[in-house]
C-alpha cells in the first residue's frame, strides 16, 4: 500500500521504478529517509569537509556540474533546514554564472577517506559577498559504493579561490581531454527536471560514479558512454534524464588539478548487447557534448589515491566488453578449456573447473545457464555432445561444471556415457571443448521479490549458481533480497553442496535453508546435514514461507516440477512469477508453460493441426500447438526417441524426415543433416492440402 503523503519522487523517477518493479519497495525506503531537513549527523559530516560537489543551470536550461572548495568549516549548517557556504567558485566554474538568489541547486557532500556521501537539494536563499545561503527541500544518505578512497592536503591555492587560471573551451575530445575521460575512476553528473509546480522532489540533482579506471569510454570526438552501476533505486539521475535529457559531468584530474566540465545531451540505453556483455551494468548512458571548458591546475586541493571500492570487482571493463562481443559472434564455436580442479560434491556429482586456454578468456554468462560441450570417449566413432549446467555464478575466472553419474539406460548411446567418462577419465590438465553458454532459465537480477529456490537431485546446479549471485548482490547497497534455498535429496551420501549452502547461511541473514531428505541414511543428522524427512512438496513449502509475494525458480525431474507448478497455482501464484527447468524426459508436456520459458502453445497460437506419422513404428497422432515439440509428441504416444540437450545443440535427436517439412522456434546452433530434423526443437509446417509429416521413428 503507498503512502498516503506526497510522494518523494517525481514522475520520471516514479517510471524508472515502476518499469524495474521496485516502486512500492523504494516509495516506503523514500517517504522514511528523504527529509526536508539534515538531520544533526548531516551537519556535522558537511562541517568536516574539504569540498562540495554541486548542480546548476544555465539560461539555457543546461545543467552543469561544478565543485566548491575550502577548508573545513567553510560548509556551515546554523539550523537543519539551512546550509550556509563560505566559498567563491573556482575562477572560469559555470557556476559563477548560474548562482543568484531563487535558483534551485542540487549538492552532493563526499568525503573520499571514508566512502562517505550525503545529498541536499535545495534553493539559494541569499547571497552575499564570498558567501552564500541554501534552503533545503531534500537531503538523504548514499551508500558507498563505487566510491574510491583517497586522501588530501590543501595546496596554498586554497586562500586564493577564485583566482584567475589558464582556461580554454572544449568543442571536441582532444588528446588532453580524452587523457582526463579516460584515467578517470569517478566524475560527477548534474540533471534537472521541472514542471514549474514548485514541488520539493523537483529540480537539480548532482550525483557521483565511479568505476575502474577508463569504464567512461570515448566513442568519438563528442560522444561518452558509462555504464550505470546498481544504486539505492531512486533514480534521480536517470529520472531527470527521462524527462530531460540533458546533463552536466565535471571531471577532476586528482594528478594535476585540472577540471573538465561539459554539458551534453543524455540518452539511456536500457538494453544493448554492450549493456549485457558489460558485468554490473544495468544500463548505459551516452552524452554528445554541446559545450566544455578545461580549466587547469584550478583545484587547490592535492589527492592522494589509497584504494578501490569493492564494489568494483562486480563490475567489468570495456576491453571484456569487446572480447564478450566477440565471443558472441563466435558462440558456437567449440573453444578449449583446462580442466583446472576435480572436486567430489557427493558419491554420484562431482565439479568440473574449466579454465580458458592461455590468452583466451571465459565468455559471459548469467547465473542459470548451460554450457554446451563435445566430447570424444575411447571407442566411440563420433563426438558426443551434451549441455551441462554452469554451477558457480559469473566470476571471469572458470566454469564450474557439477555433473552426476548417470546409470545407462540407452543401448545404442546411453545417458550416461558422457557422465561415466566426466567421473572416469578427466582430471586435472584435460581438456574440454565447450561453446558459448546459453540457456534461457536464468535469475532475473534486475527484480526486488524474495527469491524461492526449489530444487531436487541434481537439479540444484542451476540453484547454486542463483545462490551465490544472489549472495554476491545482496552485498550492493540496496540489492539485498530474502531468498529461501529448498532443496531435496535422498540422502546425504548424494546431497552435494551441504556444507557451501549451510556456510553461507551462517555468514548472510537474507538466506534461509531447508534440506529434505526422502530416505536418510544412518549417519545422517536430522538438523545438520538435513531438516526434515520426505519430499519438497507444497505442504512442506506453506510451512516454511510466510505469506509474501516470491520470486520461484525450480529445477528437477518432472514428478517434482509437476507438483509444485500445480500447487503454486493453487495458491495463485501467477506465471510470470514462476521459472522452471527441468531434467529427464517429457517436462514439456506440462499444461501450461510458467514464467519465462515460452511454450509453442504460446508462441504458435495460430498453427493448424498437422497430422504425424512416425513409419518404423507404425503409429500416427495429430500435432497442435498445446503438443509442443515433435520430440514431445512422439513421448506422448510411448516412443522413446533418442535426444540428450533438448535445446537443439547436441543433434542426438536428429531424426530423418520422409515426408513433409519442419519448422523451428528458435533456429538451431547447428543445423541438422539435409533431410533431417532436430526434433527436440521443431514443429510441422503446416502442409499444403492433406499432406502430413513422417518421420523415421
Amino acid at each position: 500500500m503507498m503512502n498516503a503523503l506526497p510522494s518523494p519522487f517525481h514522475p520520471g523517477e516514479q517510471q524508472i521504478q515502476s518499469q524495474l518493479g521496485v516502486r512500492e519497495q523504494v516509495e516506503n525506503v523514500g517517504q522514511r529517509f528523504i527529509r526536508d531537513y539534515m538531520p544533526g549527523d548531516h551537519r556535522q559530516f558537511y562541517s568536516q569537509l574539504p569540498m562540495l560537489l554541486m548542480g546548476s543551470v544555465d539560461k539555457s536550461g543546461r545543467p552543469w556540474a561544478s565543485v566548491l572548495v575550502g577548508r573545513p568549516g567553510f560548509l556551515n549548517s546554523p539550523d537543519p533546514h539551512t546550509l550556509e557556504i563560505h566559498s567563491r567558485p573556482i575562477f572560469a566554474d559555470p557556476l559563477n554564472e548560474n548562482l543568484a538568489q531563487g535558483v534551485n541547486v542540487g549538492m552532493l557532500g563526499i568525503e573520499y577517506s571514508t566512502r562517505r556521501r550525503n545529498r541536499l537539494n535545495g534553493e539559494v536563499t541569499r547571497m552575499g559577498d564570498g558567501q552564500f545561503r541554501i534552503g533545503v527541500h531534500q537531503a538523504f544518505g548514499n551508500c558507498p559504493q563505487y566510491i574510491q578512497a583517497r586522501d588530501f592536503e590543501f595546496l596554498p591555492a586554497v586562500d586564493q579561490i577564485g583566482e584567475t587560471r589558464p582556461v580554454r573551451p572544449v568543442h571536441r575530445f582532444d588528446e588532453r581531454v580524452r587523457k582526463i575521460i579516460s584515467q578517470a575512476d569517478n566524475f560527477f553528473i548534474a540533471t534537472h527536471f521541472s514542471d514549474n509546480s514548485g514541488d520539493a522532489n523537483q529540480g537539480v540533482d548532482v550525483s557521483h560514479r565511479g568505476g575502474k579506471p577508463g569504464f567512461v569510454r570515448i566513442d568519438d570526438e563528442n560522444k561518452l558512454t558509462f555504464p550505470d552501476f546498481s544504486g539505492n533505486y531512486h533514480f534521480n539521475t536517470m529520472g531527470n534524464i527521462l524527462l530531460n535529457p540533458r546533463a552536466g559531468l565535471l571531471f577532476i584530474d586528482f594528478e594535476q588539478g585540472d577540471l573538465l566540465y561539459l554539458t551534453c545531451s543524455a540518452e539511456i540505453i536500457w538494453d544493448s548487447e554492450e549493456r549485457r556483455a558489460f558485468a554490473g551494468a544495468e544500463r548505459l548512458v551516452r552524452f554528445t557534448l554541446d559545450e566544455g571548458i578545461l580549466v587547469e591546475n584550478a583545484m587547490p586541493i592535492h589527492w592522494n589515491f589509497i584504494d578501490y571500492s569493492a564494489s568494483l570487482d562486480q563490475t567489468g571493463s570495456w576491453d571484456e566488453v569487446e572480447a564478450k562481443l566477440h565471443e558472441l559472434e563466435t558462440a558456437n564455436v567449440y573453444h578449449s578449456y583446462t580442466v583446472a580442479k576435480v572436486k567430489r560434491e557427493s558419491e554420484v556429482i562431482t565439479s568440473f573447473y574449466l579454465e580458458p586456454k592461455e590468452g583466451s578468456r571465459v565468455g559471459c554468462h548469467k547465473a542459470g545457464q548451460f554450457l554446451p560441450i563435445e566430447i570424444q570417449p575411447p571407442g566411440t566413432s563420433s563426438p558426443i555432445r551434451r549441455t551441462y549446467t554452469i554451477s558457480n555464478a559469473p566470476n571471469g575466472s572458470y566454469y564450474r561444471l557439477s555433473i552426476k553419474r548417470e546409470p545407462p539406460a540407452q543401448p545404442d548411446l546411453p545417458p550416461g556415457m558422457a557422465s561415466a567418462w566426466f567421473h572416469d577419465q578427466v582430471t586435472v590438465g584435460s581438456t574440454i571443448r565447450a561453446m558459448a553458454p546459453r540457456g534461457k532459465f536464468t535469475l532475473d537480477e534486475s527484480g526486488s521479490r524474495p527469491v524461492v529456490l526449489l530444487s531436487g537431485g541434481v537439479g540444484l546446479t542451476p540453484m547454486i549458481s542463483m545462490l551465490e549471485q544472489l549472495i554476491k548482490d545482496s552485498h550492493s547497497c540496496g540489492r539485498s533480497r530474502p531468498v529461501w534455498f529448498i532443496h531435496g535429496a535422498i540422502n546425504g551420501k548424494v546431497h552435494a553442496f551441504d556444507r557451501k549452502v549451510r556456510e553461507l547461511a551462517s555468514d548472510n541473514p537474507c538466506l534461509n535453508v531447508h534440506v529434505r531428505y526422502s530416505q536418510p541414511a544412518e549417519d545422517d543428522i536430522e538438523g545438520k546435514q538435513y531438516d526434515s524427512t520426505g519430499h519438497v512438496d507444497m505442504d512442506l513449502i506453506k510451512s516454511l514461507l510466510p505469506l509474501d509475494d516470491y520470486e520461484f525458480y525450480m529445477c528437477g525431474p518432472l514428478p517434482f516440477l509437476q507438483s509444485l507448478y500445480e500447487g503454486l497455482k493453487d495458491l495463485k501464484v501467477s506465471d510470470e512469477r514462476i521459472h522452471y527447468e527441468f531434467f529427464g524426459a517429457g517436462a514439456t508436456l506440462l499444461r501450461e508453460q510458467p514464467g519465462k520459458t515460452v511454450g509453442l502453445a504460446e508462441n504458435l497460437a495460430d498453427r493448424p493441426p498437422v497430422p504425424v506419422r512416425f513409419a518404423r513404428s507404425a503409429k500416427e497422432a495429430t500435432w497442435d500447438p498445446t503438443k509442443g515439440t515433435l520430440l514431445d509428441l512422439a513421448e506422448s504416444e510411448g516412443l522413446r526417441p533418442a535426444y540428450s540437450c533438448r535445446s537443439g545443440i547436441c543433434q542426438t535427436c536428429s531424426t530423418v524426415i520422409l515426408a513433409g517439412e519442419v519448422d523451428y522456434l528458435e533456429s538451431p546452433m547447428t543445423a541438422p543433416e539435409e533431410g533431417e530434423a532436430l526434433i527436440c526443437c521443431s514443429y510441422p509446417k503446416p502442409p499444403c492440402g492433406d499432406d502430413e509429416v513422417v518421420l523415421d521413428i
